[in-house]
């Protein structure tokens, strides 16, 4: 069985769900992981970011930001002090410009920031002004630090920083280029007098992401493959009940009534499904044998019934047809009574015959096929028996038979040309003929027997095969036969390991094709 194969079976349906379920969880699980790994890394590199400006503003930075006269006095003295070889620091105002940049790197060798107006924006939010510089001012220098308490709420406003929380004095996050940036107001409180933008790069924190992610991604596989080698044994062990099962029932399909699933000591539902199966395959086999054993007796009644009528049959038969020759009264009634009671004699003998024939093939007795010419068959059958249908045209019709044989019981094969030209001669016209024709193919002998007679219904050709059925327009006890010629046609051919097949229609007569086995010229039958 193949993989694909596999995929229908309801084991392989259940491992695809059951691993599919389990990556999509694992998925969600990676994603939701990584996601806050991300975002845990960022806001930890912008609060280092920002923990160590507010430390280095504490002390001098106070002295720079009292004004935005100030500001634009200090900004390069500023990006110096906030700046650094890790850390990149520009000086803006709070409409934009840029007063001061200094990039990573060490003094005289770093690479100033690349700050577009858009990524300023997003930083320190929407320009109030076009930050054109103000006149000149002198900033007189602090003697010695402030105190804690004392210093512009701008950069502390008299609160412990947390590192994992935006303090006041913060604004935006953005990345770009390779570098994470941050911005802080800078100024009295709620009147920021320009904004110190500072960047490091997040490569550190990205490579850290990424050693995440593929930790997680062979975790993850590794996992998948375990849940996979782990899943199969318990869904195969879930499942033996049910292959037990579906063995039971094929070898029950296949003719062993005796085979049973036994899977009642599974306490769970497949258990009682098991148990229900074989107690009704208990109850199937039962009743078949009580229909074997009703079929059977009836088969030996019709059979004890048919071979004790025979003889008080033939002798009603034979002394009625004496007592017509032999009467010379002139009481037409007393001849009529003899007559229809030698008629009646000779149907009821024609009956028990069938009924002998129908039992015959019922229990499979043997029939004796040996190899028959067909041509020479049909034109004696012809010559000898054309006699019992007077007034009817039989014919045997040019055909391919070429000296082909048959493989077939002669007697088998006799009895079957006569129920049907019998059939034909019946139940057709009465000026109509009775054509004979013999097709010969590589393994097989046709015969066809076509009549001109009114034909049939679709509803009547499929049921014209069944014992004892008769045609409503045409067929009666009276005018018709026993209603078992075609029957016993069918049987014969199946026994004689051929098929046969009817071809009919209203108004346009009836075709009754028989094809038999072609004999080899050992006298066996083509394979």
């Amino acid at each position: 069985m193949g993989f694909f194969a596999h995929l229908k079976t309801i084991r392989g349906r259940l491992v695809v769900w059951y691993l599919a379920i389990l990556v999509v969880l694992l998925a969600g699980l990676g994603i939701f992981q990584i996601v806050t790994l991300r975002d845990y890394l960022r806001s930890s590199l912008a609060a280092n970011l920002r923990t160590a400006a507010h430390s280095e503003l504490s002390v001098l930075g106070p002295c720079y930001v009292q004004s935005a006269a100030a500001l634009r006095h200090s900004a390069p003295t500023l990006a110096r002090l906030l700046g650094g070889h890790d850390t990149a620091a520009a000086i803006v105002t709070p409409g934009g410009a840029i007063l001061a940049n200094r990039g990573l790197g060490f003094s005289g060798a770093s690479h100033p920031l690349h700050l577009t107006a858009s990524t300023i924006r997003s930083l320190i939010g929407n320009p109030t002004s076009n930050g054109a510089s103000g006149p000149p001012i002198h900033v007189t220098a602090c003697p010695r630090p402030l105190p804690v308490h004392s210093r512009p709420g701008a950069l502390s406003n008299g609160h412990r920083t947390d590192t994992h929380r935006a303090p006041p004095w913060a604004s935006g996050i953005v990345s770009s280029g390779g570098l994470l940036l941050v911005a802080m107001r800078l100024g009295p409180p709620g009147t920021p007098v320009g904004y110190a933008i500072l960047g490091r790069s997040s490569e550190d924190a990205a490579a850290t992401v990424a050693r995440a992610v593929i930790a997680f991604l062979i975790g993850a596989i590794a996992v998948v493959l375990v849940a996979a080698l782990v899943a199969l044994p318990i869904i195969n062990r879930a499942l033996r009940p049910l292959r037990r099962m579906t063995t039971a029932a094929e070898a029950i399909a296949a003719g062993h009534l005796e085979e049973r699933a036994q899977v009642s000591e599974s306490p769970d539902e497949v258990g009682r499904l098991g148990e229900a199966f074989d107690t009704m395959v208990d109850r199937l086999q039962e009743a078949m044998a009580a229909s074997v054993e009703s079929e059977q007796r009836m088969r030996r009644f019709l059979a004890d019934a048919s071979h004790e009528l025979r003889t008080p049959v033939t002798v009603l038969r034979g002394a009625s047809q004496v007592l017509l020759r032999q009467t010379n009264t002139q009481d037409l009634d007393v001849r009529a009574g003899l007559r229809d009671l030698h008629e009646e004699a000779v149907r009821l003998s024609r009956l028990i015959d069938d009924l002998l024939t129908l039992n015959r093939i019922d229990a499979g007795q043997p029939l004796a096929p040996q190899p028959v010419e067909v041509r020479p068959f049909l034109a004696d059958f012809v010559d000898r028996y054309s006699v019992a249908w007077p007034g009817r045209s039989v014919r045997v019709a040019e055909g391919n038979l070429n000296g082909a044989e048959a493989q077939v019981d002669p007697e088998a094969l006799r009895r079957i040309m006569a129920n049907l030209v019998e059939n034909a001669a019946r139940y057709s016209r009465p000026d109509g003929a009775i054509t004979i024709t013999g097709h010969a193919a590589a393994q097989s002998i046709e015969v066809a027997v076509a009549d001109e007679g009114p034909g049939l219904t679709p509803e009547d050709a499929a049921q014209v095969f069944d014992r004892f059925y008769r045609v409503n327009k045409s067929r009666s006890r009276n005018s018709g036969g026993t209603g078992l010629g075609l029957a016993i046609v069918e049987g014969l051919v199946t026994e004689s390991g051929g098929t046969i097949h009817m071809d009919t229609g209203p108004e346009r007569g009836t075709t009754v094709t028989v094809t038999l086995p072609r004999a080899t010229r050992s006298g066996r039958a083509r394979s």
